[in-house]
């Protein structure tokens, strides 16, 4: 990992070359990383500075947001359980949204995910993150809800949402608790 300095801010960011074309810009949890042709030769820190009021700005709402995410998870702490306890409990609302939904599920597998609490294919198998079991019954059964939910609808469309609220009409606020939990996990790491 590699440092930078962005006006009033140290930046830390990570290079990858890949078989792109162009260079390419990602942030993620406040760290850039500059995505390259494989056969790059410029200067690195001069296409930072090239994307610098952006990067700049991304930074300060990532620690914004944090800084709210910080306040918001004070009083709350995530949940210790196995991995076992995880795959029982899942078992049981996937039977139960199986059921109610009308649909069948293939495969469910268990993962080490970053960026999602699971996901779907349109073969009909089911990921989940392994993080999970650091969450309450309640997030864990809308996580599995909205997974299969995606065996009728594959992408968020109205007509997704539209049966998503059918049994979480107040979805907008598990969304906002996963985005805690998230917070809270991440910190614990």
């Amino acid at each position: 990992m590699f440092k930078i300095r962005i006006r009033d801010i140290e930046v830390e960011y990570i290079v990858d070359y890949r078989d792109v074309k162009y260079v390419r810009y990602e942030l993620s949890r406040g760290v850039l990383k500059l995505i390259l042709p494989k056969h790059f030769r410029g200067d690195v820190e001069y296409y930072i500075h090239k994307k610098d009021n952006w990067i700049y700005n991304k930074i300060l709402e990532f620690h914004k947001s944090q800084n709210i995410l910080r306040q918001s998870t004070k009083d709350k702490s995530i949940e210790h359980n196995s991995l076992n306890i995880l795959k029982e409990v899942s078992k049981n609302y996937i039977k139960k949204y199986e059921n109610l939904l009308n649909v069948r599920v293939n495969r469910v597998q268990f993962r080490s995910m970053t960026t999602k609490w699971g996901s779907c294919s349109s073969l009909g198998n089911i990921t989940l993150s392994k993080d999970l079991r650091f969450l309450p019954n309640d997030l864990i059964e809308y996580v599995i809800y909205h997974e299969l939910v995606h065996l009728i609808v594959l992408d968020h469309s109205d007509e997704f949402f539209n049966i998503i609220r059918k049994r979480f009409p107040d979805y907008k606020e598990y969304d906002n608790r996963l985005r805690e939990y998230c917070f809270l996990i991440n910190e614990d790491k």
